[in-house]
């Protein structure tokens, strides 16, 4: 079941509503009236989700980071002065 907006011409109150596809009106939820469908923007593409392709490039970015933090890391306690205790 999509959700549709409506817009009621009585009192000109806007809604959505879960109706079965293809429902041209509604009853109005403030006045009782017929409400017409009305046509509203589509939302956005979900750009959070990666594809398998895009993804295994991201884990392998992240491995390189992390490798290259764990080398600076090394690095840094090799030029670190002072006694190494353990």
């Amino acid at each position: 079941m999509p959700i549709y907006e409506f817009r009621c011409d009585s009192c000109a109150a806007r809604f959505e509503a879960l109706v079965d596809a293809g429902t041209d009106s509604t009853p109005c939820r403030a006045c009782g009236e017929v409400a017409a469908r009305v046509l509203s923007a589509p939302a956005a593409p979900m750009s959070l989700v990666k594809g398998g392709g895009e993804k295994r490039r991201q884990e392998r970015r992240n491995a390189q980071l992390r490798e290259r933090a764990r080398a600076d890391f090394k690095a840094a306690r090799r030029r670190a002065p002072g006694p190494r205790g353990r």
